[in-house]
């Protein structure tokens, strides 16, 4: 685990400036606090801060071939690289280190960049050949790793987060006002873009390649469903639950590889109770799991519900920690680290989970990625049953999606049925709970809703894959959750607020292997009737307590709505009538006007009023900060 950066210069004989590089390698030393390492070479220069985890002793990047000809820096873990590296040795491959990342080098030798294929982890890697005066940007398959990049006249600046390049000083800090508008509809934003226009993101499961000044991207994964038609001889359900539970098995027991000890998060629910009961089953010592509560009893999950660590048999040390209102004061760094902020909240218990974390370990697995690979979240019970209304015409859904009592009652279904029949990202933008339905562009600023409505129509389509029409309308949803919320959602706050604390958070749900295996298995043993994620829990009811096996699914929640009516002074002080006219991205009117609603409960702005605060701590964080925290 580790923090990379460099750039990649168009004139192949410009030196790189070092000072330059060390100053973007600086900004990510939260990533990785046990060392750092540089490639400097003509034209070319990459940096990288390290979190030792594999190969404490020999592990040190950057790591190259046998001639120095390939050097690779990455950040992430490849968690079957001692079969690899076995079959290159096989090859004639000699290695220097026992570190995983080295296969990567060789592997590339090997067969280029349709290396990534054979790879199983996380990962968001750049690879340097030296011959084809080639740079090689590889995100994993679900983005589960963040990877940046900017094209300038200069060439080519990449890094695991925006601040790296910022520091550069060779980019303009400039809004990109669609992604802005994406932050406070969807509550984040959709990669390629970032909320600099100079900035963009590789892509989850694509590969970037800079070859001689000239910028490619590619695709080497993407994930498909059967049709709904498929001819496949039926399965039992017991068979499917069979080979789930083995296949989850060797998933954990491959993210347990490491040189450190290796923790886990924990909650009242079955997806990270799965994987720590499978992680006691390995480990010889007693696992240490951390758990997070909130004061405010709606959102504790786990006060009143026993957790797996409650039960003697599996050998857990628990670690708690309470999240309370004093947590919101956490938010200015919470901003800093998310870099694209989400108007969720939810980067406070996440801070406040890993702090605790990263006392104890510097590894913990996660039940992250689950309600994606199963359909476990509330929103796919809703399709579920009001798709069956999409054969009616849209005008008379939408008549019934306007009932009073439909709307105030069962809002999401109300959204579903005045939504286009056909799945895709409007569709889904109407599914999905973290949306910000009630969001009134009269909230922005004159200047920003006329950049908005210049750029009304270039918005980058969601590209669907071929078949995508004849799959089941639940595999349809599940591909846009694992193609949309889950990296610019899930997985960019999982990484960006552990690694403020320089904590690797392993999520062995999205291993590709498994999530390939679960794409198969039919939709009604994902649910069966209402019961979410039916066929996990069969799969698991002998390795867990029946209490925590059918218990019903309660994900974890922020108390913002709370959090924005008590304002702390920071907040207060960023959403005055002053400091709105001063930054000019929104309407001091209305957003005092959205405030006193809020305040009074007399409606909920939370959504809108914390997208508000997020950006203006954003504008102050990396548009218009203190001279002296400016790149030269």
């Amino acid at each position: 685990m580790c923090g990379i950066c460099g750039v990649v210069h168009s004139d192949p004989v410009r030196p790189v400036d070092r000072h330059l590089l060390q100053r973007m390698t600086d900004s990510l030393r939260h990533r990785g606090p046990d060392g750092e390492g540089f490639h400097v070479a003509a034209g070319v220069g990459l940096g990288m801060r390290r979190l030792s985890i594999i190969d404490l002793e020999t592990g040190d990047q950057p790591i190259r071939n046998e001639d120095d000809t390939v050097v690779v820096v990455g950040n992430g873990e490849i968690y079957n690289f001692e079969e690899l590296r076995e079959e290159l040795a096989g090859a004639g491959h000699r290695f220097r280190t026992r570190s995983d990342i080295e296969v990567i080098v060789h592997l590339y030798e090997q067969y280029g960049p349709d290396c990534l294929s054979r790879l199983r982890g996380m990962f968001g890697f750049a690879l340097w050949d030296a011959r084809r005066r080639r740079l090689l940007l590889a995100r994993d398959r679900f983005g589960i790793k963040p990877l940046h990049y900017a094209e300038t006249p200069e060439g080519l600046l990449f890094g695991s987060e925006l601040k790296a390049i910022l520091k550069s000083g060779r980019v303009e800090r400039r809004l990109d006002v669609r992604a802005l508008r994406e932050l406070l509809t969807f509550s984040f934003v959709l990669a390629p873009r970032t909320l600099f226009r100079s900035i963009r993101q590789v892509l989850p499961g694509h590969y970037v390649l800079y070859e001689r000044g000239v910028l490619s991207e590619h695709r080497y994964w993407d994930l498909r469903f059967p049709a709904a038609s498929d001819g496949s001889p039926r399965r039992t359900a017991a068979d499917w639950a069979a080979e789930l539970r083995a296949k989850l098995e060797e998933s954990v027991r491959l993210h347990l590889r490491s040189d450190v000890p290796v923790g886990a998060w924990l909650s009242s629910g079955i997806d990270s109770s799965a994987v720590t009961s499978l992680m006691s089953q390995a480990a010889t010592q007693p696992v240490p799991t951390f758990t997070i509560g909130f004061e405010n009893p709606r959102f504790d999950e786990v006060h009143q519900n026993r957790i797996l660590s409650d039960f003697p048999a599996y050998r857990l040390v628990n670690h708690r920690v309470v999240c309370t209102s004093k947590d919101f004061e956490r938010m200015r760094r919470a901003v800093w680290h998310a870099e694209d902020p989400q108007a969720v909240g939810l980067e406070i218990p996440r801070l406040v989970l890993s702090e605790l974390s990263a006392r104890h370990v510097k590894v913990v697995l996660s039940g992250e990625g689950a309600d994606e690979v199963f359909g476990g979240y509330p929103w796919f019970r809703t399709h579920k049953l009001v798709h069956p209304w999409t054969r009616l015409p849209l005008g008379l859904r939408s008549a019934v999606a306007r009932v009073p009592a439909l709307r105030r009652r069962w809002p999401r279904a109300a959204r579903i049925l005045a939504a286009p029949a056909e799945m895709g990202l409007t569709r889904y933008q109407q599914t999905i709970d973290t949306v910000n339905v009630g969001f009134d562009e009269r909230l922005l600023s004159g200047e920003l809703r006329q950049a908005l409505a210049e750029h009304a129509d270039d918005g980058e389509a969601l590209r669907l894959p071929d078949g995508f029409d004849g799959w089941h309308s639940f595999s349809q949803l599940q591909y846009l959750e694992s193609s949309v919320r889950l990296p610019n959602f899930i997985t960019r706050l999982l990484d960006s607020i552990s690694m403020a604390h320089g904590l690797e958070v392993r999520v062995p749900f999205l291993d590709h292997e498994l999530v390939e295996l679960c794409a198969r298995i039919p939709p009604e043993l994902k649910m069966r009737g209402m019961q979410e994620k039916y066929i996990l829990r069969l799969a698991m009811q002998r390795e867990l307590p029946s209490e925590i096996v059918w218990r019903k699914k309660r994900g974890l929640n922020a108390p913002f709505s709370q959090w924005m009516r008590e304002l702390p002074g920071f907040a207060a002080d960023l959403l005055s009538a002053e400091q709105l006219r001063g930054r000019g991205y929104f309407e001091p009117e209305v957003v005092a006007a959205m405030l006193e609603q809020h305040r009074r409960g007399d409606a909920n702005h939370a959504k809108s009023l914390l997208g508000v605060l997020a950006i203006h701590l954003w504008d102050e964080l990396f548009v218009h900060p203190p001279a002296e925290e400016r790149a030269p």
